[in-house]
C-alpha cells in the first residue's frame, strides 16, 4: 500500500513539468485579458458570462487542451523516457500502477481547471462586477468543472494507453468531436462530453437565463441530474477500460 501511495505521489510530481504549467497559464491569461477588457466596456451577466466564457472559450477549448495534455502523459511519460517496461516490472498489478498513475494526474487537473475557474469569476466581479457575489457564480460553474475534469482526464488516459500517438489523435478529437460535433443538429452531438458539460450549465444556470439555444432542433439538452450522472459514467468508464487495456497490452518494444 505504501509503494502504490508513493507512485501516486510520485505520478503527481513528475506531472509538474514547466511546460504544461506554462501552457495552462498561457490559456488562463489570454481568457482572463478578455473577461476583463469585456467588464470594463460593458459589465457581466450571469447569461453573457456563461454562455460567452464558460461554455464556449474554456469549457469547449480550455478544459479539453488542459486534461489532454495530462491525460496522455500518464502512460505518455513513460513511453518517451523508456520507463514504462521498467515500471511494469515493479511488485505492483498493472492495473493498480494505472490507477495510480491515473489518480496522481487528477488533482493537478483539478487545480487547474477549478482554480482557473474561480479566477475569470474573480476577474469578471473585479472588472465590471457580476450581479452575484464571488463564492456564488464559482459554486454555480465548479461541480459541472469538477465532473467533466474527471471525464475527460480518464478518457484522454485510455487514450495515451491505447496510442502511441495519442496527443494527434486526442486534439483531432477536441476540434472534430467536442467542438464542432457541439454544432451537429439533433442527437449525435451526444457522443461528446462536451454535450453534458453544457447540459449542467445550462441546468445551474437557467434561473439567471442562461439556457440552451432558441431553436430546439440544434440542442436537445438532458436534465442537470442525467448529465451529471452521465459525466461520472463516462469518467468511471474510461478509468476502467484503461486498467483493463493496460494490464493486458505489452509494451516490450519500449524497453
Amino acid at each position: 500500500m505504501n509503494s502504490w501511495l508513493y507512485l501516486v505521489f510520485f505520478s503527481l510530481r513528475r506531472q509538474l513539468r514547466p511546460r504544461r504549467l506554462v501552457v495552462a497559464l498561457i490559456l488562463f491569461f489570454v481568457l482572463a485579458v478578455l473577461v476583463g477588457t469585456r467588464g470594463l466596456i460593458d459589465p457581466w451577466k450571469i447569461k453573457s458570462f456563461g454562455g460567452w466564457i464558460i461554455e464556449l472559450p474554456f469549457c469547449r477549448f480550455f478544459l479539453p487542451i488542459i486534461t489532454l495534455t495530462l491525460g496522455t502523459a500518464v502512460i505518455g511519460d513513460d513511453r518517451e523516457d523508456k520507463t514504462l517496461v521498467y515500471l511494469s516490472t515493479r511488485p505492483i498489478s498493472r492495473w493498480s500502477l494505472y490507477l495510480a498513475k491515473l489518480l496522481g494526474a487528477l488533482p493537478l487537473a483539478l487545480g487547474i481547471s477549478l482554480g482557473a475557474v474561480f479566477g475569470l469569476c474573480a476577474v469578471a466581479s473585479a472588472c465590471g462586477g457580476l450581479p452575484l457575489p464571488l463564492l456564488e457564480v464559482a459554486w454555480m460553474f465548479l461541480p459541472t468543472i469538477a465532473l467533466g475534469t474527471f471525464a475527460y482526464l480518464a478518457f484522454f488516459g485510455w487514450l495515451g494507453a491505447v496510442f502511441r500517438n495519442a496527443t494527434l489523435i486526442g486534439v483531432a478529437h477536441v476540434f472534430l468531436v467536442e467542438f464542432f460535433m457541439g454544432q451537429v443538429p439533433g442527437v449525435l452531438k451526444r457522443i461528446s462530453i462536451s454535450f453534458y458539460v453544457r447540459c449542467m450549465l445550462y441546468d445551474t444556470g437557467s434561473e439567471h437565463g442562461f439556457k440552451p439555444p432558441r431553436n430546439p432542433p440544434s440542442f436537445l439538452p438532458v436534465e442537470g441530474d442525467e448529465a451529471a450522472t452521465s459525466l461520472l459514467v463516462v469518467g468511471v468508464g474510461f478509468m476502467l477500460l484503461g486498467m483493463y487495456w493496460f494490464s493486458r497490452r505489452e509494451y516490450r518494444d519500449l524497453s
